[in-house]
């Protein structure tokens, strides 16, 4: 038996996936496990486009194999990041049934001239078995974790009810915490984001000077010139880099603008700056404790707001207020299973300000009405809640010398009012 032909039965045999194509994304080889997974023999693939044979997978493909033409090294693809590239079947050993192949994927640059690559190597493996035992062993793990859980829910309570007599001073010193976060970061972040926009400004300017020189070498019409730019520039790969330098750079600085607005929102929240009695907006608060209950919120619930103008601020915590004002949003969105809808409503009302926060739920059962701030009365499954939620805000309440009210007819949702006085409690310094 021949060599080559040795060859082929060889790559026919391995359990691999083995696919090889031009610079153009042209198949010039695939094996039978391409062909028994897609129908498709390879004298009926050959010199097609492998993007346009997998369009849903064009785009990750078309990356990950221009990253070999341009770089001229390996690229992988795991099945962690990318479980299901190729549409391709397989049995689970454990269960035994027909689903997506996990594959890891090799991106291999095959024959190179000049340092320039012509043909890529794909080497596709079917690690099913392996992705089975790993999430099995996750599903056992997230039980295990679950039962112990279950069995800890007591002792979290006691512990939980020793917390709610020292929130003042938690509070205190989680806005001590955030202050120094806030400053720490904000500091690096601040000359990060100077440093990267005066770097966008100098790349495009270093690319409008490279485009000068381009003209001018054009002009000349020097043909020793010309060669020897076209050369420099496919050695460097100059287009490449012309085309991602500015998309890497505005990411960058999307990047540093997001973790700044984090740090501003967490530092309004806390209100760091003074975590003692102070004059402070209600709207702005629930405003900044929306944005830290976010995640909560933004996947199914719709916000209304109506505001009244001209709001006086109250006197009072504000971080306490806002733990009042973010436990009554979350309970809020986890009262709505799907789509919902959230009103905010903020007035004055003679001597109080007064928020309400109405939810598009079912609404509460009568017979739990009179219980809602009792510590640990919960309605929520087990491990899910502590029942202390709006018992700590009935306390932060009272404790401003305000009141807490709930309305909750029958199949309209629940709302739940917070009035509190304007001049504050009739001496702060005894409720710190």
């Amino acid at each position: 038996m021949d060599l080559p032909h040795l060859h082929l039965q060889l790559n026919n045999r391995l359990p691999l996936g083995i696919c090889v194509l031009d610079a153009a994304y042209q198949l010039l080889y695939w094996n039978e496990f391409f062909s028994d997974r897609t129908g498709l023999p390879f004298a009926e693939v050959q010199g097609k486009n492998l993007l346009e044979l997998f369009p849903q997978q064009a785009r990750y493909l078309k990356k990950k194999i221009d990253s070999v033409l341009v770089l001229n090294n390996a690229s992988f693809s795991y099945w962690e990041h990318q479980p299901h590239v190729f549409p391709f079947s397989s049995s689970r050993p454990i269960t035994g049934e027909e689903t997506l192949m996990y594959q890891n994927i090799e991106f291999l640059p095959v024959e190179c001239d000049d340092s320039s690559v012509r043909t890529v190597c794909l080497v596709v493996q079917d690690v099913t078995e392996l992705a089975s035992y790993f999430q099995a062993e996750q599903q056992l793990s997230a039980r295990l974790e679950q039962e112990g859980a279950a069995l800890k829910v007591l002792n979290e309570k006691l512990s939980m009810a020793q917390s709610q007599l020292l929130q003042s001073e938690k509070m205190a010193a989680i806005g001590q915490l955030a202050a120094g976060v806030a400053h720490e970061i904000n500091n690096p972040i601040g000359f990060i984001s100077s440093n990267l926009q005066t770097l966008q400004d100098y790349a495009a300017r270093l690319l409008k000077l490279t485009a000068f020189y381009e003209k001018i070498v054009s002009k000349t019409g020097n043909e020793t010139f010309l060669a020897l730019q076209r050369d420099t520039q496919q050695r460097l790969q100059f287009d490449f880099v012309r085309t991602d330098l500015p998309e890497l750079l505005s990411e960058s600085i999307d990047g540093i603008d997001r973790v700044a607005e984090i740090v501003k929102n967490l530092k309004a929240f806390s209100h760091v700056d003074n975590a003692q009695w102070q004059p402070a907006n209600l709207v702005e608060g629930l405003e900044s404790t929306l944005k830290i209950a976010a995640n909560q919120l933004k996947y199914h619930v719709e916000i209304h707001r109506d505001y009244a103008a001209d709001l006086p601020d109250v006197y009072c915590q504000p971080n306490q207020i806002n733990q009042v004002l973010l436990n009554l949003l979350v309970n809020a969105a986890q009262a709505m299973d799907h789509k919902g809808h959230l009103y905010l409503r903020a007035w004055q009302q003679e001597q109080s300000v007064c928020i309400e926060v109405r939810d598009s739920g079912p609404g509460i059962a009568p017979e739990h009405m009179s219980r809602l701030f009792e510590p640990f009365f919960t309605t929520k499954a087990v491990g899910s809640g502590t029942g202390l939620g709006l018992s700590l805000s009935y306390s932060i309440v009272k404790k401003h010398q305000g009141n807490i009210e709930v309305q909750s007819p029958p199949g309209e949702g629940a709302s739940f009012i917070v009035c509190l006085p304007i001049a504050g409690p009739a001496d702060a310094s005894q409720t710190l």
